[in-house]
């Protein structure tokens, strides 16, 4: 039985790599800061510890997980596009912390495989402390491969939605106000489209990634694309609710999509068909308290 270490195991992306690992023959050592992973397994450990302190990691794993095989790294200080404008510096300053930390750590105890989840936005020029510090923990890690010749992974997920998805991205904010019967305000004509990609689809990429090792980075998403009306419009009739929703036509459409590579990422994978996640992902916020303001 491999032993893997998960952090951020309670988050969106982190719960469903823990319960993927969890149905194989895996030992899955969980790390959380704030929320434990919604799962219990035999085969399951859970840690609360905050990852900007390299002790408490490094104690983790010498104790905890000193056979450790893989470090899934999928924590992040993120947030809304106003949590995101307010706290550059902040957000920035964590995110390269922990991802050093995480590094220095996997480095020392001879850890195999460390996949860094990335984001498609670290490919692109930005003032943004999030984009910013995803793209810093690459060049960090691209040095690491090159001196310590460390197996490093990077995915690079673009628009992630599905199950357990608690920051208000445009799904889970639009669902949320279906639900509650409030208006879906769409900046622009809704014309900008969008290519979405479902949380188990991302798990199984990275999963491949690793087992395969032919790859460092990876772009994490899908060919098919929708615009953000046809979106709003969807979901309206997953929920089967009236459409309410305003185009605020004073307000900017959005940058226009920018080109995804996806040739490897369909041949790792077969990402599942947007309306069929969407339908998925409606049912759980169906069988789910009220999203949390």
């Amino acid at each position: 039985m491999k032993t893997v270490v998960v952090t951020g195991a309670g988050g969106f992306i982190g719960s469903h790599v823990v319960e993927t690992l969890l149905s194989t023959d895996t030992r899955v050592i969980a790390l959380y800061r704030t929320d434990p992973p919604p799962l219990t397994a035999p085969n399951l450990q859970t840690f609360p510890l905050d990852l900007r302190d390299e002790s408490e990691l490094r104690a983790v794993l010498r104790y905890a997980a000193p056979d450790a095989h893989t470090v899934i790294h999928t924590a992040a200080m993120d947030g809304n596009a106003a949590f995101k404008r307010d706290n550059t510096a902040l957000i920035f300053d964590t995110n390269l912390r922990i991802g050093s930390n995480v590094l220095n750590c996997a480095r020392d105890r001879g850890v195999e495989n460390v996949v860094l989840v990335s984001s498609a936005e670290a490919s692109v020029e930005s003032d943004n402390g999030y984009a910013l510090s995803k793209s810093v923990v690459e060049l960090l890690a691209e040095q690491y491969r090159r001196q310590y010749g460390m197996r490093i992974f990077l995915p690079r997920p673009s628009n992630v939605y599905g199950p357990r998805d608690r920051v208000h991205r445009v799904i889970p904010a639009m669902i949320s106000r279906i639900i509650s019967g409030q208006e879906i305000e769409i900046w622009g004509d809704g014309s900008q489209t969008r290519s979405f990609v479902h949380v188990r689809d991302v798990v199984a990429a990275i999963l491949q990634m690793v087992a395969q090792n032919t790859e460092d980075v990876l772009t994490v998403a899908t060919r098919e694309t929708i615009s953000i009306l046809d979106l709003a419009r969807t979901l309206c009739a997953l929920l089967d609710a009236p459409e309410r929703v305003r185009l605020d036509l004073t307000k900017p459409t959005g940058a226009p999509p920018r080109a995804l590579d996806t040739t490897r990422m369909y041949e790792l994978v077969s990402p599942r068909p947007l309306r069929q996640g969407l339908r998925e992902t409606v049912s759980w916020y169906r069988s789910t308290p009220p999203l949390a303001a």
